[in-house]
């Protein structure tokens, strides 16, 4: 989705650039009906300033049909009587549409995102399998075939500037010599849809416990089912337990662990675990090369930020290269977009962002895990805060929607 959503604000932003997009996997048929299952599908939490976004792109109108608004988000310690909450109507300068965000499932996202490709003029290679890569005074030079294709067929293409959207431990990365730093939280993201008993009502739910935050994340219904994303941050021990358990049981402890905040849970789907770590690249940019997306930054999943986070990324650098283009035509420099002094002044932007949201995520799930008696009056104190100082919940909510930049 990094990879799409770059080539999207490209062709927005620098409509003279020539764009190439190399994906590993066959993409989807865009003649077909787009056919969801109620169950068993991930889901990705967009915050309001991403939804922006994809809007100035023109996509909101099609994601909106597959979309669950949030209207609320509320936030809970287990065990204490103090929480927070966050309300669309009240916090109005960190939502869109009237929205905090929105709960798209990324059975439909990613096939919109390339619906959308083909109505401009980027060119889609795919399936597509890149294999040597060398940078070069003028930028890039990639070895790349057709899935199956033969080793002979190997085709060659030049870049001005190579745009690496992997995941984590990245091919690509590993050859140019890109290090990463890691932290291994050892615990496990628990990943299930859910069916509940009521109307979610459009509310998002953030609740920490011992082991670490779950959230229940609104979904469209389907099915006459009220449905709901689960992420549920286990003991690296526990996951594979909860995994095998039989439904029954599964929703039962799930409920346990919980509580009741969001009705009565009738349904559980097929539950998957993902390890959880802080990764992030020692480098983002350098002649000619760029990173974006979990290979640059993959965080843990509190709040829900790292598909934001990168989607701003990729805003940011489709909206340097255009301003370079209008300030030096559309051949501007030697290196064109993989001038050196351009990609750092794009880094340099991005770097507040990138701090701010990578610290939240890596220090607020130990902090709420924590059983000190100190570290629990402090994050009761700062719920009490985010309840009763509307200066900063307001803060605190534009920085999550993407929009306190």
């Amino acid at each position: 989705m990094a990879g799409a959503s770059l080539a999207l604000l490209l062709a927005h932003h620098c409509p003279a650039l020539q764009v190439s997009l190399l994906e590993r996997h066959a993409l989807p048929d865009s003649n077909a009906v787009l056919s969801l299952p109620s169950f068993d599908t991930r889901a990705t939490a967009i915050a309001a300033g991403s939804l922006q976004i994809f809007d100035e792109l023109g996509l909101w109108p099609a994601l909106r049909a597959y979309a669950a608004p949030i209207s609320r988000v509320d936030v809970s310690d287990r065990g204490h009587s103090m929480g927070a909450s966050l309300n669309a109507a009240r916090e109005s300068e960190a939502s869109f549409d009237g929205m905090l965000g929105a709960v798209i499932e990324n059975a439909a996202l990613g096939p919109l995102l390339y619906r959308a490709l083909e109505k401009t003029r980027v060119d889609v290679l795919a399936p597509a399998e890149v294999g040597d890569v060398a940078m070069t005074a003028d930028g890039a030079v990639l070895s790349w075939r057709a899935a199956g294709a033969k080793e002979a067929d190997q085709q060659t293409l030049r870049t001005r500037l190579l745009v690496v959207a992997d995941g984590t431990g990245s091919p690509l990365c590993r050859q140019l010599g890109i290090a990463t730093q890691e932290v291994d939280y050892h615990q496990q993201a628990l990943v299930a849809t859910v069916g509940l008993q009521r109307d979610h009502a459009g509310v998002a739910f953030e609740r920490f416990t011992d082991s670490g935050p779950m959230a229940l994340l609104p979904l469209p219904r389907r099915d006459g089912i009220h449905r709901a994303a689960l992420v549920w941050t286990c003991e690296q021990g526990d996951w594979e337990r909860l995994a095998s358990l039989p439904e029954d049981a599964f929703i039962g402890h799930l409920q346990q662990t919980f509580g009741w905040r969001a009705g009565r849970i009738v349904r559980a789907g097929r539950v998957q675990g993902y390890p959880l770590k802080l990764s992030l690249a020692r480098e983002q940019v350098r002649r000619g090369l760029a990173l974006v997306g979990n290979c640059a930054h993959f965080l843990h999943p509190v709040a829900g930020q790292g598909f934001n986070l990168t989607l701003r990324d990729c805003d940011g650098l489709a909206r340097t290269i255009g301003r370079a283009m209008a300030g030096k035509g559309t051949d501007f420099g030697q290196a064109g977009p993989g001038e050196l002094d351009l990609l750092q002044a794009y880094w340099r932007e991005r770097q507040h962002d990138q701090q701010l949201t990578i610290g939240f995520s890596d220090r607020v799930p130990p902090l709420f895990a924590s059983r000190s008696l100190l570290l629990s009056g402090l994050r009761q104190a700062g719920l009490l805060g985010l309840a009763l100082a509307p200066a900063l919940r307001s803060g605190f909510a534009r920085q999550a929607a993407g929009l306190a930049l």
